[in-house]
């Protein structure tokens, strides 16, 4: 029965995806392009200077050189993960051939976890817009727990370096620029993956919970219950 119940719910959100195909490509794509560009604008607000060097990096080719020099195969997808494709930032030439301060770093790998995001956030989107008749307080903790849920995945996404950091493209980074100090920063950066993960799943859960057939007998009456408790909040 619960197998059942998550493939009805799985086929509601794909049907939801297929109706609205266009726009949910444009949002997807919209947020992955517009989350780069926010820490991009993140970073020339706090440095106060504007990029001055771009780097392009053959990855494919630097992909296929790790494949064929790494000993075991294991050890090839965490390699691969750190390989840069762009490289956006502010060299200082006050030092001899110059040192980058800061730079924003564009990884295929982090590029793709992104974009997981950016699919999920569409399709909660889209759900909620097709669940106008729920109650005010339904909508509004499925809101919550879609914005929880990607502020997760987009904090642990951030791949900014900066030459206090030791020139790390990490997550950290941005919080030590918050004024975090850098220490601190290094001591709470292996909960970052937890992060990720209980943000995704929070994404996928509120999913699922907007994601409910029509006539469902308890989502009904839950929602009226919800209905009627915040008529009674309005008017006591």
């Amino acid at each position: 029965m619960m197998a059942l119940a998550l493939g009805s719910r799985l086929a509601v959100a794909a049907g939801t995806i297929r109706s609205r195909l266009g726009l949910w490509l444009a949002l997807t794509a919209g947020f992955t392009v517009g989350y780069y560009l926010l820490l991009m604008a993140a970073l020339i607000v706090r440095f106060g200077a504007l990029p001055n060097y771009a780097t392009a990096y053959n990855w494919p080719k630097n992909v296929w050189t790790i494949f064929r020099s790494t000993p075991s195969f294991s050890d090839v997808p965490p390699i691969v993960a750190e390989e840069y494709l762009l490289e956006f930032g502010y060299m200082n030439y006050d030092y001899g051939h110059g040192i980058s301060e800061w730079a924003l770093n564009i990884l295929p790998y982090k590029v793709m976890l992104v974009a997981v995001l950016a699919g999920l956030l569409a399709v909660n989107i889209l759900l909620l817009r097709a669940k106008s008749a729920c109650s005010t307080a339904t909508r509004f903790k499925a809101g919550t727990a879609t914005g929880v849920g990607a502020g997760f995945v987009a904090l642990t996404s951030a791949t900014m370096s900066w030459v206090v950091c030791c020139a790390t493209p990490s997550w950290i980074v941005g919080l030590s620029m918050l004024g975090l100090g850098v220490s601190a920063s290094f001591w709470i950066e292996p909960i970052g993956p937890y992060l990720t993960m209980g943000g995704y799943g929070l994404l996928a859960a509120t999913a699922l919970a907007l994601a409910t057939p029509p006539g469902t007998p308890a989502t009904s009456a839950r929602d009226q219950q919800d209905k009627i408790s915040s008529a009674k909040g309005v008017h006591a």
